[in-house]
């Protein structure tokens, strides 16, 4: 054995076996067997050596004039069907799909689209030619609009007037693209937003029937500001009976589950609604005692009201038939003409009268210093009353004379509920109750108060009193003086 390897003779056929052999193992690898049932290369059916191959999605170059012209209408890619020998096919490493624009004019065009595969091979592309526009290039400035909607807020909050950074951009695109913008807006991405939303937010142009335009925007992302905040207020709910109910059948009384709703809305619209009347409950074909849902309208400027919807429960009587209700008028006429006139009284009986009906008539008065407590609170929130900022309020009573002069404002009770709140400034409705038998309304319905968290307080400048809250202390003032000297109120 050691004199078969020694011997160069024998190691060269060894040599050239080896080197058959490998090239037999190629051969058969790139062609395959045309004996072997199991060859899946060939798709062609012809010859073992020729294949079909579709590459999806090429995309497409435009060869033009970019910084004059825009071009629609080009599809961003295509499909090529390639056919030819499996060899040939692996050597496509790059293939490039291209319509050359740079010699056509503005307007419409057909044009061929080309590739840069081998003529080794037959190219099919898929669509072989497309229908372009080219437009000379426009550029406008648009005004910038935030786009968040409604649902993109956590219920109970509500959006204040977005800022956005820069206010306009600047749009360039063929004319035709340019003249249908309908609007340009900075999308926001956000979710149950219930805090400031400050993020970079993309710019889209929309079209009139609101489709997204393939054009150029610079700058792509603007900076937004969205100021969330709770802005709510508690009104009172009226109703009131509406259509015709069943003859014989008296509605003695509409008494809601509910007597007071929460609005939402910005703050400027809260305070002109102080309450939500004229709810209309339809009692048609009502009998008996019946309870009813009764939908709450929105006022006008609210974005929400809770709860939407009231139980109402209507309560009725059996009244009189309209044949009862003549007799009855007829029985009335009847008795005032056999009636004998009063005999005048004395001048003395006059005078007893009239102070016996001075002595029932209830009187009127106005009680500045009643104190203004925060109810409801929270051992997680600082509470600050802003308006009014002494904390106190004037409230005009009325009942018996007596019971009205010995009054004073400790007798008087006023508070806002907090309870259920979060961080923020709110306008709260003024509760009041006084003895029994004495009506009481305060001078201002509704209180300011900020509700800051304990872990998140910061130091800040109380904000400026509003022109009516100057006003009210004045009134309040002048009130105070007018009870220190009661002789000049009188």
């Amino acid at each position: 054995m050691d004199k078969l390897m020694n011997n160069h003779w024998f190691m060269k056929v060894i040599a050239l076996l080896l080197a058959f052999m490998l090239y037999l193992s190629v051969t058969l690898e790139e062609t395959g067997s045309s004996s072997s049932p199991f060859n899946s290369s060939s798709r062609s059916g012809s010859t073992s050596n020729e294949e079909t191959q579709t590459i999806q999605d090429v995309p497409v170059t435009a060869y033009f004039d970019d910084d004059k012209y825009i071009v629609s209408g080009l599809p961003e890619t295509v499909d090529i069907t390639l056919k030819g020998s499996k060899s040939d096919i692996k050597l496509q490493r790059d293939v490039k799909v291209y319509a050359n624009l740079e010699n056509l004019k503005p307007g419409n065009h057909q044009v061929k689209l080309h590739h840069n595969i081998d003529d080794g091979l037959n190219v099919e592309i898929d669509p072989k030619t497309v229908q372009v526009t080219i437009e000379g290039k426009v550029s406008k400035k648009f005004p910038l609009e935030v786009s968040l909607a409604s649902d993109q807020i956590k219920s109970g909050y509500v959006a204040g007037t977005p800022s956005v950074s820069p206010k306009s951009v600047v749009v360039t695109g063929g004319k035709s693209q340019i003249e249908s913008i309908s609007s340009v807006k900075a999308l926001v991405e956000e979710d149950d937003a219930d805090s400031t939303i400050k993020q970079q937010a993309k710019v889209v142009a929309f079209d009139r029937n609101l489709n997204k335009l393939n054009v150029d925007i610079n700058p792509e992302f603007v900076q937004v500001n969205i100021p969330i905040k709770r802005e709510s207020k508690s009104v009172p709910l009226k109703f009131e009976a509406s259509g015709t109910p069943s003859e014989g059948v008296k509605v003695t009384s509409i008494e809601p589950q509910i007597k007071e709703a929460v609005i939402y809305g910005d703050e400027d619209v809260l305070k002109s609604v102080s309450e939500i009347s004229e709810i209309p409950v339809d009692v048609s074909d009502i009998s008996g005692t019946e309870t009813i849902e009764v939908n709450v309208p929105l006022p006008e400027g609210i974005k929400r009201v809770s709860p939407e919807s009231v139980k109402v429960k209507v309560n009725t009587s059996e009244g009189s038939t309209k044949e009862e209700e003549v007799k009855e008028d007829e029985k009335e006429t009847a008795e005032k003409e056999t009636t004998k006139p009063e005999e005048t009284t004395t001048e003395e009986e006059e005078k007893e009268q009239e102070k016996e009906d001075e002595e029932e008539t209830d009187s009127t008065r106005t009680i500045s210093g009643v104190s203004l407590s925060i109810g409801g609170q929270s051992d997680s929130f600082l509470y600050q009353m802003l308006t009014p900022s002494n904390g106190t309020i004037s409230i005009s009573a009325t009942g018996p004379k007596d019971t009205i002069q010995s009054l004073s404002a400790g007798d008087i009770s006023a508070s806002v509920s907090a309870s259920g709140y979060e961080a923020g400034t709110y306008t709260l409705p003024i509760s009041v109750s006084g003895p029994s038998g004495v009506q009481i309304t305060p001078n201002t319905s509704t209180a300011k108060v900020e509700i800051t968290a304990k872990e998140q307080q910061e130091e800040e400048e109380p904000p400026p009193e509003e022109e009516e809250d100057q006003q009210g202390e004045q009134t309040t003032n002048y009130e105070q003086q007018q009870e220190q000297n009661p002789a000049n109120s009188e």
